[in-house]
């Protein structure tokens, strides 16, 4: 078994145990903390929102990490970039981006070219699965 298997399989490993803490995570910030119903019931939930955002922008930032890492194995295994996997680091990132955007402070033209860089990602994405065919797995 060659060093870069090695790396490759750990890899996977520590990914699979990543991936669950996440999800574990998740579930634990959706149903912790639930809301009361009294009088001071708007700012609660607004503060719940900014904490739920923040959360979940982080879970994107550990998947682009993720990602990332998995591009450089694939590419140490064949020694070919995966353009799949780095449309899917994009449209991540940008949706990471649009979490944490404050939409009522932010320039129009901003907003504009996020919706351009979504339809850019996601059209790329969808032509790219296209022409592998659906029964392919290529990268």
């Amino acid at each position: 078994m060659t060093l870069v298997s090695r790396a490759a399989k750990l890899y996977d490993y520590v990914e699979r145990v990543i991936i669950i803490a996440l999800l574990i995570g998740r579930i634990a910030v959706m149903l912790g903390g639930g809301v009361a119903m009294d009088e001071q019931w708007g700012a609660m939930l607004h503060q719940r929102m900014e904490f739920l955002r923040e959360v979940f922008s982080g879970f994107l930032l550990l998947l682009i990490g993720i990602e990332l890492m998995k591009t450089v194995v694939m590419y140490l295994q064949s020694h070919v970039l995966h353009v799949e996997v780095v449309l899917t680091v994009a449209i991540i990132a940008v949706a990471r981006h649009t979490i944490d955007l404050d939409f009522e402070t932010a320039n129009p033209l901003l907003l504009i070219g996020i919706g351009v860089m979504v339809l850019s990602l996601s059209l790329g994405y969808y032509f790219f699965r296209r022409s592998i065919g659906p029964n392919c797995e290529g990268h």
